[in-house]
């Protein structure tokens, strides 16, 4: 048996750890600590000695974990490495249970008994959990996450524990941590050893549970553990890690190209990439069931050996370990995981960042804009407020609860129009529905911007909003008791108001936008290189004037569109809008067969204005307007008034009479003008337009002459700021490539997100690469990014290639792509020269 062999079996055999992890460990490391190192400094030992001894003992409900069989307690390894450090992995599917016997809990808020250790806190480390006492540096990484936690919680409550981990400087931990640390302040040595070395712990571990262990217990084959004055048996691999900054952009493919390509190069590869991508890669392997796989052997004599990291990556740590014993050179397919999660991977000799083409990155936009220099500051105002956060833009709670009892009552109000009998806000003897009711779909988010309420004078709002208050006022006093009697007494005027303005739930009021653009304006930012010039104080008043206009024109427009039939009519022009909006949806052409509207026109909803409006947002009708055939549409129009005749007579009565004269003309005026049945007239509009605003509340913000806003909305004025975009056929845009200068600094921003250390080498992949420049373009770019620090620049041009055949197990070895994974291995290999010539 080779040495190195010998030495992975010892490590093994104490700590736990499987054959590749033990020989991964021995080639980063050494002999120089020996092969289970044991805790250096005295406040790491006494941590891992207070671990130790709590799993050990009956804490509260608790006793020794022995459902996990084979294990140290619930601890099945260790990775004991020099210095302090130290990671310990549970029992698979016993995480929690090791956590809520770990961390401290309280058994009674009478009490200050303290079960688990005390002080001790948590917090997440890529896929570990690193356990440390408040207040001290020594940690140990334990394999689990933050879901472990929470069900530890659920089963310290379960044994009415409190938990303590979750809370800040708990004075009553104290004195139990002081007892802890004097009583283990002797045998802390070897409870820490133990812990270390926890396969060889086992065998006399049944006896701790009333007695410290001792160090001759934990000896094992100390000639063959002991520290010796060698390093590392084998050259480290070096390791390539395969990012990219966001998922979809190919980088599970590009990091088996850059394999192969390396293979091909004379290589031997470990490469650990996707589930879906080995399947492919590994199709034809001998024994399905393993991990490690050899799918390819070049005429070049290279190597490749692969293995998958999990559906969701959730064993990259592992199979990384044992990658490094594999191949000189580790490719990783590490995809979008943020840094934290990259931690525990062998660290990297070079990244290559997996990136997307975009068409703004390679191609830029000259824009030759010949607007009016004022129509260009409007424009840049625009922008600059669009882009623009007020400092103090999170609402309130109460604030956000009024806007979730807003959304409610629509959906309520809605319920209650359809169907008046149905008065419950939600089921109260169904504990599920009654929770996700109050959940108010968790973020609190708005509704759609067209979520209205009927207007205030087409429902009994004021009655409905009541009982919605009294409903749910019980619980609602019980969920939000430091908001409720406020919300309460203010949500009804506040509902009304915002009804008034036709607003959404998630709608900004005009005193709202009012009060944002005067912060907005008052803000020097707002001001900062804004182009072509800073507006006058003239320009500011007049785009704040045309701002609050927009606003107006909006909410009028939701008005006439949503508010249809309850706009003021007379009667007969009512029952008017009826026969238009039937006759629409029924068909303008159907000159027979309007004899079967008999049966339909009994009914009362046929003849209601709002389910008349209603139908036609449920049908697709084509516009009204002038048709060819015009003969055959008057006598469609003629045969539908006889069919509607005899019940229009029997409800309307005298009324009937001059809705028949005047309907005919009315119809054919409205298909002229090309306007929606209920739609008013241009002369209508004026009187709609006052009407709507004497309904809102004036603007009280400061800056704010409401009196004079009104009145120019009125009017109809529009300044140029409200008219910007009628100035858009004045901008041109001309496309060029970009200069290598422009394009590296766009891929640049990719490299930068990734967060990596300046002197990190990199190498940049552009997959699906539309070339506008060619390849002058590429080599000028690459030229730049190498000023930068980035090593090479590939971009990948056979996107229908790998699009036709991306999951067909050939194409790891089709002619097409070959070049391509040549290509890649070359960069990669000459970057990996570079780095280790540095």
């Amino acid at each position: 048996m080779a040495k190195a062999d010998r030495n992975a079996l010892a490590r093994a055999a104490v700590t736990g750890e499987n054959h590749a992890q033990a020989t991964s460990w021995i080639r980063a490391h050494g002999l120089l600590d020996g092969l289970a190192p044991d805790a250096v400094s005295a406040e790491q030992r006494l941590l891992e000695a207070s671990l130790l001894f709590a799993l050990t003992r009956t804490s509260g409900p608790f006793g020794p974990l022995a459902a996990a069989d084979n294990t140290l307690f619930g601890i099945a390894k260790a990775s004991p490495g020099p210095g302090d450090e130290l990671r310990l992995w549970p029992a698979p599917g016993y995480e929690a249970d090791v956590l809520a016997r770990l961390l401290p809990s309280r058994t009674s808020e009478f009490t200050s008994a303290v079960t688990g250790v005390a002080g001790l806190r948590w917090v997440r480390t890529g896929k570990y959990l690193a356990l440390a006492r408040v207040d001290s540096t020594a940690k140990v990484l334990l394999a689990a996450h933050p879901r472990d936690v929470r069900e530890a919680a659920r089963l310290c409550a379960e044994a009415a524990l409190l938990p303590l981990w979750d809370q800040d400087g708990t004075a009553f931990e104290d004195t139990p941590r002081r007892v802890l640390d004097i009583s283990l302040t002797e045998t802390a040595p070897a409870w820490s050893r133990a812990l270390r070395r926890p396969l060889l712990a086992q065998r006399a571990a049944p006896a701790w549970s009333t007695r410290a262990p001792t160090l001759a217990e934990l000896a094992g084959d100390e000639d063959a553990l002991m520290p010796r004055p060698h390093g590392p048996v084998s050259r480290r691999p070096q390791v390539v890690h395969v990012r990219s900054v966001k998922g979809g952009t190919g980088c599970s493919t590009l990091s088996v190209q850059i394999a192969y390509g390396l293979t091909r190069a004379g290589h031997t590869v470990a490469l650990v990439t996707a589930e879906a991508m080995l399947r492919h890669v590994a199709k034809d392997a001998a024994d399905e069931t393993a991990v490690w796989h050899e799918p390819f052997a070049p005429a070049a004599g290279g190597r490749l050996l692969a293995a998958a990291h999990g559906h969701f990556g959730e064993h990259l740590d592992e199979r990384a370990a044992e990658a490094t014993s594999r191949g000189e050179i580790v490719v990783l397919d590490v995809g979008n995981r943020a840094p934290a999660e990259l931690t525990a991977l062998p660290a990297a000799d070079l990244t290559v960042l997996a990136d997307y083409y975009r068409a703004r990155d390679w191609v830029q936009t000259d824009v030759v804009d010949t607007r009016p220099e004022q129509v260009r500051v409007f424009a840049a105002l625009n922008d600059r407020f669009s882009q623009w956060r007020s400092p103090s833009a999170e609402q309130p709670d109460a604030d956000r609860l009024r806007a979730a009892l807003d959304r409610e009552f629509f959906y309520y109000a809605v319920t209650r129009l359809v169907a008046p009998e149905e008065t419950d806000v939600y089921d109260r003897d169904d504990a599920e529905d009654v929770e996700e009711w109050w959940d108010f779909g968790a973020d609190w988010g708005p509704g759609h911007p067209d979520d209205l309420l009927p207007p205030e004078d087409a429902a009994p709002l004021e009655a409905w909003r009541r009982h919605f208050l009294d409903f749910i006022t019980p619980e609602g006093q019980r969920r939000h008791p430091g908001h409720w009697a406020t919300v309460r007494d203010s949500w009804a005027a506040h509902n009304r108001l915002r009804n008034l303005q036709r607003l959404s739930s998630g709608g900004a009021t005009l005193e709202n936008l009012a009060k944002r653009t005067a912060g907005f304006l008052t803000d020097a930012s707002a001001e900062q290189d804004l182009q072509p010039r800073p507006a006058t104080a003239e320009e500011r008043e007049i785009w704040r004037t045309a701002m609050l206009m927009r606003w107006l024109d909006g909410r009028f427009a939701a008005h006439l569109r949503l508010d249809a039939a309850h706009l003021p009519r007379t009667a007969a022009q009512t029952v008017m809008a009826v026969l238009d909006a039937r006759f629409l949806a029924y068909g303008p052409h159907n000159t027979e067969g309007f004899a079967s509207l008999a049966v339909a026109v009994s009914g009362d909803d046929w003849w209601d204005a709002a389910a008349a409006a209603r139908s036609l947002d449920d049908g697709d009708f084509p516009p009204p307007g002038p048709d060819a055939d015009a003969p055959t549409r008057e006598q469609g129009r003629a045969a539908f008034l006889a069919a509607v005749e005899n019940e229009g007579t029997r409800r309307h009565g005298a009324l009937w009479a001059d809705v028949r004269a005047h309907w005919l003309d009315h119809q054919q005026r409205l298909e002229q003008d090309g306007r929606a049945p209920f739609a008013p007239a241009d002369d209508e509009l004026p009187e709609l337009r006052r009407q709507f605003a004497a309904s809102l509340a004036p603007v009280t913000a400061a800056e704010t002459d409401w009196a004079a806003i009104a009145g120019q909305w009125l009017s109809g004025v529009r300044t140029d700021a409200a008219r910007v975009s009628d100035f858009d056929r004045l901008i041109e845009r001309r496309q060029r490539p970009g200069t290598g200068e422009e394009t590296a600094q766009a891929l640049l921003r990719s490299v930068r997100a990734l967060g990596l250390d300046p002197r990190m080498p990199v190498v940049v992949i552009t997959n699906m690469f539309r070339s506008m420049g060619g390849l002058q373009q590429v080599a000028e770019t690459a030229a730049v990014l190498r000023r930068h620090g980035v090593l090479g620049l590939v971009t990948v041009a056979q996107r229908e290639a790998f699009e036709e055949l991306l999951f067909s197990a050939h194409t790891w070895n089709d002619q097409r792509v070959r070049p391509v994974q040549e290509e890649l291995g070359t960069v990669v290999s000459s970057a990996l020269k570079h780095t280790a010539a540095a």
